[in-house]
């Protein structure tokens, strides 16, 4: 079970529970005490970035990056529960409260809007190797927008208390919150993800029928897809002709040596050597491929790993010289393509050949 968003909710429970006292008529016992627990909103800014990381199945943070910023909340909401009781001291709580809690927030807002754009907009959808990717895509923007208005809110609470110098006086809108914390609650019956995190691919099974290994099934299409743009259509007059040339040259052993030899090789570079217009290339991987030349490219060197780790290059190099080997700059992008391509890393994918020699 995903432990960050179990404290979500014992933190937003925790908050509610305290809140509710001003629609119990209890702040005339204990006026400034609910008011306080708001701050521990704080903590649900920390605990989403962790949650939305778990999620996406990005390396877990070490402790001490989250450990501070859990500290952050808990100092203002100790001042708070002291000092604002006494007049004296609101004044200089209040100074305190807004641009920490200012800062803090949007600090946070910015990260994760970055995170969820990054992994969902800056990567096309089918290459993220969930089952579920759809719900699990909507329900962290759902997240987001509901973190981001409450956000706002606290920001906005704090910041009234500080320039008039008065209480804010609090409304909980309580329709309203039963509404979205109902809809959240049907979610999480109806997607159990939720809890224990998105459901994965199962890795391919991998079986070398090719005398020569692995080899990649590439996506391409002999009809185009619609194509609107003008000089597009002229162009596809004199394309359509070489379109299984330019097919046999791109899965060829030619097109496969120069990727996997020059690290920096881009589609007019790989067009020139292999004696294709460079409009051409370009106009295939537009209209007759499922994927980019990028994509293209990084499957040809991903599978070359995995017949590299077929023969055993392992044994004598490290996954860093493999990396290389296989035309990868550094072992960051060779990890990056192989989640990617593979749904899974390297050295996954090595445990898995390993355990078909053996049953071979």
């Amino acid at each position: 079970m995903n432990f960050f968003i179990l404290l979500i909710f014992a933190s937003n429970f925790m908050r509610i529970y305290f809140t509710l006292s001003y629609e119990l008529g209890w702040q005339n016992l204990c006026r400034d005490v609910p008011k306080p627990f708001n701050l521990l909103f704080m903590w649900n800014m920390v605990f989403l970035m962790q949650y939305i990381r778990s999620m996406l199945g990005l390396k877990k943070e070490l402790i001490k990056s989250f450990l501070i910023p859990f500290l952050i909340p808990l100092f203002l909401f100790l001042i708070n529960l002291i000092f604002l009781s006494d007049d004296t001291y609101k004044v200089l709580a209040r100074g305190l409260n807004f641009p920490i809690i200012a800062i803090f927030m949007l600090y946070y807002l910015l990260n994760i809007s970055r995170l969820v754009y990054k992994f969902f907009w800056t990567k096309p959808i089918k290459h993220l190797k969930f089952e579920n990717v759809k719900f699990v895509k909507l329900w962290i923007i759902e997240l987001l927008v509901f973190s981001s208005v409450a956000s706002v809110a606290l920001i906005g609470m704090f910041l009234y208390e500080l320039i008039t110098q008065k209480d804010f006086v609090y409304a909980t809108f309580p329709y309203v919150k039963s509404v979205i914390h109902l809809i959240m609650l049907i979610q999480v019956f109806l997607h159990p993800e939720i809890l224990y995190g998105p459901q994965r691919v199962p890795l391919p099974v991998l079986e070398a029928d090719e005398p020569n290994g692995f080899k990649p099934a590439f996506n391409w299409h002999t009809s185009p897809k619609e194509i609107k743009n003008k000089l597009d259509l002229e162009l596809s007059e004199k394309f359509n002709s070489r379109i299984n040339e330019i097919i046999r040259k791109l899965e060829s052993k030619a097109a496969i040596q120069l990727i996997i030899r020059f690290p920096d090789i881009n589609s007019s570079t790989l067009a020139e050597k292999l004696n294709i217009p460079r409009t051409y290339l370009h106009y295939f991987f537009k209209y007759h491929s499922d994927s980019s030349f990028v994509s293209y490219r990084s499957k040809i060197r991903v599978f070359h790993a995995i017949n590299k780790m077929q023969e055993d290059y392992l044994s004598k190099n490290t996954m860093d010289a493999l990396a290389k080997e296989c035309g990868f700059s550094s072992y960051n992008p060779f990890y990056a393509a192989f989640k990617m391509e593979m749904g899974a890393g390297p050295n996954e994918i090595l445990a898995q050949l390993k355990k078909v020699s053996k049953t071979s």
